[in-house]
């Protein structure tokens, strides 16, 4: 509808009344600023219709919250979360990412100087293991050079001594979820040979092992690749390897 609107305007001759500029200033938008401090905009990363009630029961069950929250429709499967507490707030961003029917639930802190449409959730922050590392690499610089790579870097799961020995490196990272899963890397160590590091993901949701996409999955890939195909999933890819156990910190 808004873009039906948009395009019908451009069209459009103005009158000198309707041409008028209208001034607004902060005292317009101070009660709307005041709320947004306990929203969040989110959006599921589906192609199929979202059921507002059971996105508002499924959320209000996983996310435990201490208070209430109210969630209500922007536009296009866009949704505004108003938490009754900061703190739940503050615990649901630190938490993610969530999913809804196994779908990858986005959210972004209000800031509320666009329209819905213009809007565009990207990102979600994801807990990415890095395994095939040797001994020696297993530190928060190595963390950060390898994540900077896959996008904004959150954290480094090390000790107060910069290592952290285990079965992998993990570091959290606020990644593109336009783009494709990124499977692994290729790293140079100390001028060594490379070598191929591979990455899982803790708690993903759906995702297509044809593209490595996460807004589908196999079955609604645009590829179409038909019911024989779709069985052949050795062929693919991405796949389920692609999943990391959620490794306590």
């Amino acid at each position: 509808m808004a873009d039906e609107l948009e395009e019908l305007w451009k069209k459009l001759s103005f009158t000198n009344e309707e041409d008028a500029n209208i001034v607004l200033g902060s005292g317009s938008t101070k009660a709307a600023k005041d709320r947004g401090k306990n929203c969040l905009v989110m959006k599921v990363l589906s192609s199929r219709s979202i059921m507002l009630d059971s996105l508002r029961k499924n959320l209000r069950m996983i996310w435990k919250l201490n208070k209430g929250v109210q969630i209500s429709v922007l536009e296009n499967e866009m949704f505004m979360v108003e938490f009754g507490d900061e703190k739940d707030k503050k615990k649901v961003l630190e938490m993610s990412p969530w999913s809804f029917e196994k779908q990858l639930v986005l959210l972004q802190k209000f800031k509320g100087e666009q329209a819905p449409k213009e809007i565009q959730l990207a990102r979600s922050p994801f807990w990415v293991q890095i395994h095939n590392l040797p001994l020696k690499s297993r530190t928060g610089e190595t963390g950060k050079a390898i994540g900077a790579t896959l996008g904004e870097v959150l954290d480094v799961d090390v000790a107060e001594s910069g290592v952290q020995w285990g079965t992998c490196l993990r570091v959290k990272v606020s990644i593109d979820v336009t783009k494709p899963l990124c499977r692994g890397k290729r790293v140079t160590i100390e001028d060594d040979k490379s070598r191929w590091v591979l990455f899982k993901y803790e708690r993903l949701p759906n995702f297509c092992y044809k593209c490595g996409l996460l807004n589908h999955d196999l079955k609604d890939c645009p590829e179409n690749l038909g019911p024989a195909k779709m069985q052949d999933t050795q062929n693919f890819q991405y796949g389920l390897w692609l999943r990391g156990d959620i490794i306590s910190r």
